[in-house]
């Protein structure tokens, strides 16, 4: 499975037109997995429950760090998938960082249609990401706009590569750039 500017058309087309809200966050979710499964070493578990039943993780991403992959990453990775008409808000934001704390897992991609609140000002929910940093985890937002600038697998692993350094280099969330 290779990605291409025509399968990310027809994963976006899919979302447009689901019938209610359930199936626009599965047809979310089938993006975010099919980005990932491209990915040389990586393989995808989705909608996993906590034993509670209270937690459950969209997508998880298990990565070998292929040299062709995501070699410079952790193990695993965890997605959660937002395609929402607004920008995703703090609570949310800091709901994503507690799942990742609860599993020890370092690394969390937040795939937002729409951003984080307070992206443009680099305040409200990017704030969060100052703490998350300070606990280990790490966290970058892809957006829709990022989505539909893809047309090969490697666009991806760049795009992957590229907000990861922002997150770490920045000490916070991992946005894309502002506009100038």
């Amino acid at each position: 499975m290779t990605i291409s500017a025509d399968s990310i058309r027809a994963h976006v087309a899919a979302i447009a037109k689901a019938a209610n809200t359930y199936e626009q966050g599965r047809a979310h979710e089938d993006l975010a997995v099919h980005l990932f499964e491209s990915v040389p070493g990586c393989r995808v578990e989705r909608n996993i429950m906590n034993d509670f039943q209270t937690e459950e993780v969209d997508v998880a991403v298990g990565n070998d760090g292929l040299p062709a992959g995501l070699p410079g990453l952790a193990n695993v990775i965890l997605v959660e998938c937002k395609d929402w008409t607004h920008p995703v808000g703090s609570q949310a934001v800091g709901y994503f960082i507690n799942k990742l704390a609860n599993r020890s897992v370092e690394l969390g991609i937040l795939i937002a249609t729409n951003g984080i609140a307070g992206q443009n000002e680099r305040r409200n929910a990017v704030a969060l990401g100052i703490g998350a940093i300070a606990r280990g985890i790490k966290l970058f937002v892809i957006t829709n706009d990022d989505i539909m600038a893809l047309s090969s697998t490697a666009d991806f692993v760049d795009l992957v590569n590229r907000r990861y350094l922002r997150a770490v280099a920045a000490g916070t969330i991992g946005l894309p750039h502002l506009a100038s």
